[in-house]
């Protein structure tokens, strides 16, 4: 398979939006957890993590830039999202799938994954404050079959992830010759 890429004109739109990607791991795949905290280095820490920072804070290309991953109890998809003035679709997409390309060859550094797992653990406490957090929190422990001790085990399944196993699930994830890139706008 190689890269789809599909635009879809819409009348009167003066921005671009760019979605690409591929599939991405179930929520009870071994490597979900090594995936989301790639995916938080790759387009969501800081100011939107590497992608958000090479397209939107370096080249001045994207009013957004980031990337998504979403797990279910089928095949999720990861995917980077942008919204760009249309003269620079082609540019800022050349952009991503170049990030992409660097994350999958190189991989990530340790201080990345420390401060992406101080991340995780951290904000935990802050996710169960509310009714809403911990309903939320009850209902992923029961549609994914995580075990009633899940949250008491969670930072410990956190700090496990290494660098090397980042690594390996972007690799059998994202393949940069082989995406969906969908655009929309003028």
């Amino acid at each position: 398979m190689e890269t789809i890429q599909r635009h879809h004109a819409i009348a009167g739109k003066s921005q671009s939006d760019i979605v690409m990607g591929s599939h991405g791991p179930k929520r009870n795949d071994r490597e979900y957890m090594s995936a989301s905290l790639g995916n938080n280095i790759l387009g969501q820490f800081g100011l939107m993590g590497r992608i958000g920072d090479v397209v939107r804070e370096q080249s001045g290309l994207a009013y957004y830039a980031y990337s998504s991953l979403s797990a279910g109890v089928g095949p999720g998809a990861w995917y980077v999202s942008a919204g760009v003035n249309p003269a620079n679709l082609e540019k800022a997409t050349e952009l991503i799938k170049q990030e992409l390309k660097r994350y999958v060859n190189e991989g990530i550094t340790a201080e990345e994954l420390a401060d992406s797992q101080a991340n995780f653990v951290g904000r935990l406490p802050l996710s169960l404050e509310s009714n809403g957090g911990v309903a939320g929190s009850l209902l992923n422990i029961e549609r994914f079959d995580l075990g009633l001790d899940y949250y008491r085990q969670y930072p410990d399944l956190v700090r496990a992830v290494t660098v090397e196993d980042v690594l390996e699930t972007a690799r059998t994830y994202i393949d940069p010759e082989r995406l969906v890139i969908a655009t929309a706008g003028p």
